[in-house]
């Protein structure tokens, strides 16, 4: 067998469903690359939107954690207001029980001896009320 002999050349028809061939081949990477693209795009989009939706729950989550915040801190605040309130009124109850203790302590009015200031005795007798002092005379 000799390598040298020349290659016959192919009949025509051959060469025509090759070059047919071949520009199917051609056609079909191309029709493929070009759906590959497409559904790259789709995939890129849905991916996006779904991203949008995870966003926005996101957001209302932390909105709402704000809002919770927000209404913790006013209460909170009103909470801090009630306890200056009651702390206000603590202080004023032992002010006022202080005064009574002290008042306990030292009556305002001297006891009742039954005697007036020239040492007259001024206890009514039973079953009346007692006498009023005497008027002073403008004369004297």
């Amino acid at each position: 067998m000799s390598t040298s002999s020349p290659q016959a050349p192919l009949p025509t028809w051959m060469r025509r469903t090759g070059a047919g061939l071949t520009a199917l081949v051609a056609v079909l990477f191309v029709v493929l690359l070009i759906q590959v693209r497409q559904q790259g795009a789709r995939l890129q989009t849905l991916q996006d939107k779904v991203q949008t939706l995870e966003n926005e729950k996101d957001l209302d989550r932390t909105n709402a954690l704000e809002e919770q915040v927000r209404s913790t801190a006013e209460r909170l605040q009103n909470l801090e207001g009630l306890e200056q309130s009651v702390q206000a009124l603590r202080s004023e109850q032992a002010s006022l029980r202080a005064q009574l203790r002290s008042q306990e302590r030292e009556p305002q009015f001297p006891l009742d001896t039954g005697l007036d200031l020239n040492n007259r005795n001024t206890k009514p007798k039973a079953g009346r009320l007692p006498s009023l002092p005497p008027l002073p005379n403008s004369q004297e």
